[in-house]
């Protein structure tokens, strides 16, 4: 069997032809154009598909499902990409699979890209085997997913699992969403860099400074943590911060849900374990009401390649 998942960012749409087992075979990738149509959208994610078919040599008929992970709210039930923060066309509830079908009549799934990366991780990756199994990416915002009793959870209303806004500090920093004290404003990568850039203001001396050239606006995600492996005290001091409010939102997800795993991904996620994870875990453990808890917060395994994985593969989990 094989499937076709789509994952759709901001300025690229990539697409694999991935197989029962969660195998990408071969991927095609190609720029977002700035004054694409939603109507050219639908209809470059269908050349593309056909494309992967030609490159593997794979009968159109051969392929299972089509699966597309959307960066905003999704109606898989009405086949609608309901609403789109990032794309070129602000349209809302874009009947994406009824676009789809007017040139390839194939079973399309539409699934978040959060929740896609959830599936993927599931499916073959660090979750595999995991129930439940909860994916959280750590980007410029918190993405999340949750797979329980094998199924992608989604809520009534299609929008669940948005555990970036959670609210964490009443009347805390104010959010893009419009609330205030959302989780992503405490422990995403955008959150994390402007942390640094703060405590670089206070700290001219910070070797935080030597790794972004003299220019805060080139801190990155990994510039706190190269600073505090060099023992720059500022940085050590940011990331301390940036744990607290990421740990936070953890808590609450292992309090709620008691996953098997809660999965991280995102470049952050990367980082060496004693900077980032064990701290994490020993935060988090200290936090839960049940002084037993189980959950194993480790690294997505799939990188780059999970919402592929998950938005091919979506169709069993929905």
């Amino acid at each position: 069997m094989y499937y076709i998942g789509i994952d759709v960012g901001g300025t690229n749409l990539v697409a694999g032809l991935v197989d029962e087992a969660g195998h990408i075979l071969n991927k095609v990738s190609t720029p977002v154009a700035k004054n694409m149509t939603a109507q050219q959208f639908g209809k470059e994610l269908v050349r593309m598909s056909r494309r992967l078919c030609e490159v593997g040599e794979v009968d159109f008929g051969a392929v299972e499902a089509v699966g597309i992970g959307l960066p905003g709210v999704v109606d898989n039930r009405s086949g609608l990409f309901v609403q789109n923060p990032n794309m070129p066309f602000s349209d809302k509830n874009v009947p994406l699979r009824e676009v789809f079908h007017e040139e390839w009549d194939v079973p399309v799934f539409l699934g978040n890209d959060a929740n896609c990366a959830a599936v993927g991780e599931y499916w073959a990756g660090a979750a595999k085997g995991c129930d439940p199994a909860v994916m959280v990416t750590l980007g410029t915002g918190i993405g999340g997913g949750l797979i329980c009793g094998g199924k992608l959870f989604t809520g009534f209303a299609n929008s669940g699992m948005e555990i970036g806004h959670m609210i964490i500090q009443p009347n805390g920093i104010l959010c893009g969403c419009g609330g205030r004290g959302c989780w992503e404003r405490y422990g995403s990568a955008t959150a994390l860099i402007q942390l640094a850039q703060l405590e670089m203001e206070r700290d001219r001396e910070s070797k935080m400074w030597e790794l972004c050239d003299g220019d805060s606006y080139k801190v990155q995600g990994r510039t706190p943590f190269q600073a505090a492996r060099l023992g720059d005290a500022a940085a050590k001091r940011v990331l301390s911060n940036y744990l607290q409010g990421l740990s936070i939102g953890m808590i609450n997800l292992v309090n709620i849900l008691q996953p098997e795993i809660i999965c991280l991904g995102g470049g952050i996620s990367n980082a060496e374990d004693d900077l980032l994870l064990d701290p994490l875990r020993e935060l988090v453990n200290r936090g839960c009401f049940d002084k037993t808890n189980h959950t194993r917060i480790e690294k997505a395994s799939l990188g780059n390649d999970a919402g592929v994985v998950g938005a091919a593969l979506l169709c069993n989990l929905v």
